[in-house]
């Protein structure tokens, strides 16, 4: 990055993180999941997938791995089932 540049932020991003954080919590309620079940399960701290399900943080590729393991999924089929949620959003 240059100095003194700041870095662009796209305007969806925010939209994205809405749709990951609702996909978290709608995907755990399906299965009938508490937040501490998949945390535990994901090796996850319950106060954080909190964080993540109200959209106050941003996770990094490890915690995405770790919230689908939680939800008994892989992580390929969280970023699937995620990613459906993102098209149905921008129709």
């Amino acid at each position: 990055m240059l100095a003194g540049r700041v870095p662009c932020v796209p305007p969806h991003a925010e939209d994205e993180r809405q749709v990951f954080m609702a996909a978290v919590r709608e995907l755990r309620t399906e299965r009938g999941l508490t937040q501490e079940a998949v945390a535990d399960r994901g090796e996850l701290s319950r106060k954080y997938l909190g964080q993540l399900e109200r959209g106050e943080l941003v996770p990094r590729l490890p915690s995405i791995a770790g919230v689908a393991r939680g939800l008994g999924m892989t992580t390929a089929d969280f970023l699937r089932a995620y990613a459906d949620r993102l098209d149905a959003a921008g129709e």
